[in-house]
This record gives structure tokens, sequence and C-alpha cells, in this order.
């Protein structure tokens, strides 16, 4: 299987790198194409292959749309002879149907990954096409696993998922951020004070994984009557935290609602 990625740029990038870094291709079975002929030159000296857009479906079975949804007309323009390829689009608020009716392509894949992807840990909520068979479709499923965890979702749902995951670790990392500058407050050392945070959201993570509770049960493991704990959570309350939040998430689902609007998807 041969793999084509239209648009090298963050998540493009991100793509083609794990890829290849997953084993599950060699460098030469990726094939690129980029506007910017400089993005480009890095891969080729990994080994790359690099087409035209306009070459993509006589040379991969499988394309990545990975370029901005304003620049995807430009795209579709390019992209001759698709018909009969599997199209896998990371592409926000451009719809399935509108990739097929500027393609003619029936087998249509969109997909929201998250940054850490970059690292095989991603979570990439993914959407199909109704001629998307399962067979087709545990295709994708391998390829995409390079990424990281990938949770099916109807496509009305993809503006969620932008919102919940895709914009999310942005939020983490302000978070992350607030914690350690905490740390360093009370008189830890920035070192330290990273290195707690992060190895107690990780553990935190994957406890909620592993088990499976409700949040909260594990919330009132670590509360003690009249304790630190649950001071602390007290003024969280106070402060709206979690009203905060759900409003941060809100707000940026409706910001993603608005930008399929614009963009016609």
């Amino acid at each position: 299987m041969k793999i084509g990625v239209v648009g090298v740029g963050n998540i493009g990038g991100i793509i083609a790198n794990r890829l290849v870094e997953s084993g599950l291709f060699e460098p030469g079975q990726v094939f690129l194409s980029n506007r910017s002929s400089e993005k480009l030159r890095p891969f080729i000296d990994r080994g790359y292959s690099v087409a035209s857009t306009n070459q993509m479906a006589a040379l991969c079975d499988l394309i990545f749309l990975c370029v901005k949804p304003q620049d995807s007309d430009q795209m579709f323009r390019e992209l001759n002879g698709v018909q009969n390829k599997v199209l896998i689009s990371t592409m926000t608020a451009v719809s399935i149907e509108k990739i097929s009716m500027k393609t003619k392509a029936e087998k249509i894949v969109r997909i929201m990954p998250n940054v850490p992807a970059m690292i095989g840990k991603g979570l990439v909520g993914a959407s199909r096409s109704a001629r998307v068979d399962d067979q087709t479709w545990r295709t994708c499923l391998k390829v995409l696993s390079c990424l990281g965890t990938v949770v099916e979702v109807e496509e009305q749902q993809m503006e969620a998922v932008t919102a919940l995951s895709g914009s999310a670790p942005a939020f983490i990392f302000v978070i992350v951020e607030a914690l350690i500058d905490a740390g360093i407050r009370m008189g830890l050392s920035y070192e330290k004070a990273r290195l707690m945070v992060l190895e107690t959201m990780a553990g935190s993570a994957e406890l909620l994984l592993k088990l499976e509770n409700h949040p909260g049960e594990f919330r009132h493991v670590v509360t003690s009557p009249a304790g630190t704990t649950i001071e602390g959570i007290y003024r969280m309350e106070r402060e709206g935290v979690r009203g905060a939040l759900m409003k941060t998430i809100q707000e940026t689902y409706l910001r993603a609602l608005q930008l399929k609007k614009e963009l016609g998807g």
C-alpha cells in the first residue's frame, strides 16, 4: 500500500512522521505534496517520496487531505482522478458531502486528531461515509492507529470532538503551566514542580482509564473531612473553575460551528 499526504503543515507533518515512525510504512511508500517546497525538504532528506497533488491518484491507494480549510478549494481543483481512492480528511468544517461533491470520491473519512498524536498518544475522532465498508474501515483504523486511539463518531459530532479533544490539549497545557507556577510560588524548583505535576496528571488519567470509575469517586477517596483537599475543592467551587472549564469547551464548540457555517461545510 502507498499513502499520500497533501499538505505537510502541522498536522500533515505529524501524520507523515508517524506513518514511518510507527513502522507501518517505509519512507518511500509515503508520497507528500505541499505548496511550499521548503517544508518538503526535511522529508526528502529522510527518503520520503514527493509528488504533485494531481499525481496522487496515480501513485497512492489512500490519501490524507491535510490542507487548511481555507485552501481546500484550490486543492480540490488540483486533486484529480481520486474517485476510487480512500480519502482521509483532517480539514475542520469541511463535510464529507462537500469532499465527495468536489472529488467524486465515495470512500471518505473525516478525522480530528490532537497534538499528542506526535508521539502516537493522540485521540482521533473519526467519521466515515456510508460507502466505507468494514474492510476499508479496518484498513483506515490500522493506518490511523499510528496516531493513537481512534473513536468513531457521527459526522455531526465532529465539532464537539474539535472542542473536547482537538483544542483541549491547549487548555490542558495552560492548566499544567498554572500548576507548575503554583509549585514555584511555594518554593519548589521548576524542574521538580514540573515533574510532580506531569506525573500526577499522567497517573490520575491512567487510573481512570484502567479502573473506569467516575472521576468523582476518586475525588472523594482523596478528600478527608476538614482536610487540605476539601479546602482546595471549596476554593475551586467558589472561583467557578468547573463552570469556567465547561464554558471554555462550549465556546470552542460554538466557534467550530460558526467556522463550519462560514466555510459552507
